[in-house]
Formats: C-alpha cells, sequence, structure tokens
C-alpha cells in the first residue's frame, strides 16, 4: 500500500464546502508522504475490521467523522474521536496522548484510522498520531481506510441500486436509511453531501469530496 503524511493538515469542512471543494482542490492522498502511515486498499481493512469484531484487541479502529457522520452508521468497533477534539481543541496535544495510551493499554498493534472519504480529516489525524507515537516510543502501526467510510460502506453493500433496509451488513453498526441517499454513480452518499451539491447546483460532486 501506499504511504502519506507531510507537514500539512487539512481543516475540517462542512457537508458544503465538501462538495465544493473548499481548498483550492481536494487534499489527495498523493500530496502527502510519511512513512509510518499505511493507505490500506479496502479488502485489507475489511479484514481488519473482522478480527475488530472477533474481539481482537491488537486493532483499533478510530473515527474521526463529526458527531452527525458517525450518527448515519458506523464500523462495529470503531472508536468515535471527532477530529476537531484530537487536533484543533484546546487539550488536543493531550486528546493525542490520551488516544495513544488507551491504543497501547489495549495491547493495539494497528490503529485503521478513517473520516468519510479518507482524502482530509484521516490524513491529518492518522499522520499526527503517528509522529506522536513515534516521538514518545509507542510500537503502534497507524493505517489509513482507503476511501473512507462512504467506500467502505458502499463494499459492504454491494452493488445495487436499493437502499439497505436496516443496516449495511454485519460490519456496520447504527446504519441509518434516512441519513444517506442511493445515487446512480456513487452509489450510498451521505445525505447532507447530496442536499448540499444540489443546493450549489454541483452536479460532479463526487469529484469534490473531500473530508
Amino acid at each position: 500500500g501506499s504511504r502519506i503524511c507531510s507537514g500539512r493538515q487539512a481543516s475540517p469542512t462542512p457537508a458544503a464546502a465538501r462538495v465544493s471543494a473548499m481548498p483550492s482542490r481536494p487534499v489527495t492522498l498523493e500530496d502527502t508522504e510519511h512513512t509510518h502511515v499505511k493507505v490500506l486498499p479496502m479488502d485489507e481493512a475489511i479484514a481488519l475490521v473482522h478480527q475488530v469484531a472477533a474481539g481482537n484487541s491488537k486493532v483499533q479502529i478510530l473515527d474521526v467523522r463529526s458527531e452527525i457522520e458517525h450518527s448515519g452508521g458506523h464500523i462495529r468497533g470503531a472508536r468515535h474521536v471527532p477530529y476537531e477534539d484530537i487536533l484543533e481543541s484546546a487539550a488536543a496535544e493531550a486528546q493525542g496522548a490520551e488516544l495513544l495510551a488507551s491504543f497501547e493499554a489495549a495491547g493495539a498493534e494497528t490503529v485503521l484510522v478513517h473520516c468519510m472519504y479518507s482524502q482530509a480529516r484521516g490524513p491529518a489525524v492518522a499522520c499526527s498520531l503517528a509522529s506522536l507515537a513515534e516521538a514518545r516510543g509507542h510500537h503502534l502501526e497507524v493505517c489509513l481506510l482507503e476511501g473512507g467510510f462512504h467506500a467502505f460502506v458502499n463494499k459492504v453493500h454491494g452493488s445495487g441500486d436499493t437502499m439497505p433496509a436496516g443496516g449495511a451488513g454485519d460490519l456496520i453498526s447504527g446504519f441509518k436509511p434516512e441519513r444517506w441517499r442511493m445515487t446512480a454513480s456513487n452509489g450510498l452518499v451521505e445525505i447532507e453531501a447530496v442536499e448540499a451539491a444540489e443546493a450549489l447546483g454541483v452536479e460532479d460532486f463526487p469529484a469534490a469530496l473531500s473530508g
């Protein structure tokens, strides 16, 4: 898998900003290099999620999406800590140190980080945690879920044009169909992103998604 990170960190963006590409262009994984963060292909990531579901504490999943994004469904067994709490709060450094300590206490060897698309917030958090772990001497492999939760939920849901009724597979918890829209070209997409794109008149919104 590829590796990511640089000193540049992306700011979180609301749905409207995500679909209109608040930066001049979306942050891409190719923009960054960090030898300690591996971008994990979906099949490998799903294998890790199965391990978590089976109770393997050596693998931890960190979801850094917003509260409202998380409320629409999340990877089973994932720990939710919003991006802002980790990188933008007054106690950001302490929060990062606390996260590392909790992972170490759980016996974690691998942490899989993701946001909605793993294009901005997820990479920033993954790079920050990897650097902090290295500085503090923690032997922890930090990985980034390629494509984020959006890709994950669509992979688990599979092809088709019908909305999952009560869930999107046994690897996802708390799935709420009303928080998603089935689109012709991009499968399930969070409802706020779709509505924001429609309000802005953006047709090719997937090309502008980040976060």
